[in-house]
């Protein structure tokens, strides 16, 4: 088990953000030939079955594979701060797509993000889970809070937002990379469902 989730915290690391720095090619829809990976270090204990059983086990949703002549391909299905030529996303035009969208984050990070809003940081694009509440792709695995989104307000203001295959929204915010407070509906504990100490405003 601990080399499963090894295995698949370097995998994540690898297709998300390492990928150019260690020499391995990507498609430009991000995948990359599983018998490259095994050719790297750390990855060289492992076989094409420990890699695809990985990706067949992942609830998560954070990778996808595929044969290309033969070849087992993987890639990570978002998340990544290397830019990708063709990203499939598809683009939220209307609330109705996503009508339940939650930032979680750590109590810690509240302060933050009261007086910022949420930023995308050093990737392309922001994460929210499509629904309320527990362990879903787009919620990571330790957040404390929800931060619920005001989406048909945003998409009103022409923020963009986008669904990855695997079903997690994502967004590059606005101008300055974030997503302000104005756009907050609501925000609470998730094992409490009580409302943070975070005012959110609506101006």
């Amino acid at each position: 088990m601990a080399c499963n989730v090894q295995l698949s915290k370097a995998l994540v690391k690898l297709l998300r953000h390492d990928a150019m720095t260690r020499g391995l090619h990507l498609t430009k829809e991000g995948y990359a030939n599983v018998d490259d990976i095994l050719e790297l270090s750390f990855f060289n204990s492992f076989d094409e079955d420990d890699i695809e059983r990985l990706v067949d086990r992942d609830n998560k949703g954070r990778f996808a594979k595929r044969r290309n002549g033969g070849q087992l391909q993987v890639k990570a299905t978002q998340g990544h701060s290397i830019r990708l030529s063709d990203p499939e996303l598809e683009p939220i035009t209307h609330s109705s797509q996503a009508r339940v969208v939650l930032h979680g984050t750590r109590r810690r990070n509240i302060d933050s993000i009261r007086q910022r809003g949420i930023s995308r940081m050093n990737r392309d694009h922001i994460h929210f889970a499509p629904a309320e509440h527990g362990a879903m792709s787009g919620m990571p695995a330790k957040c404390e809070m929800a931060i619920e989104i005001d989406i048909e307000k945003a998409l009103r203001d022409r923020i963009k937002f986008y669904k990855s295959e695997n079903g997690v929204i994502l967004s590059p915010g606005d101008r300055n990379g974030c997503i302000p407070t104005k756009y907050f509906k609501k925000a609470y504990d998730l094992k409490t469902s009580k409302s943070s100490i975070m005012a959110c405003t609506k101006s």
